[in-house]
């Protein structure tokens, strides 16, 4: 009876060990995926902003050229275009 307890017990202890490393292992997992995921994340943030930036210079180009092209127009046909 004493070898049956005693391989139990055995039996017990390794599932326990084997159960405590996998969820170790699992953790482990999830930790760098949740890492990768949050650089994914900061590098689309940051792609963002760059793509912003563009657009707000490209917009602040074409606002410069309708200027330029409206004190042009101005110039060469004063009577006939009026700014509002």
């Amino acid at each position: 009876m004493e070898v049956i307890e005693l391989t139990s017990v055995f039996i017990a202890i390794i599932i326990f060990i084997t159960i405590v490393s996998l969820a170790g292992i699992l953790s482990d997992h999830i930790n760098k995926q949740s890492k990768l995921k949050l650089e994914v994340l900061k590098q689309e943030i940051k792609l963002e902003k760059i793509r912003n930036e563009g657009h707000i210079a490209e917009t602040e180009k074409l606002r410069l050229e309708i200027e330029q092209t409206r004190q042009q127009l101005t110039l060469d046909h004063p009577k006939e275009f009026k700014l509002e």
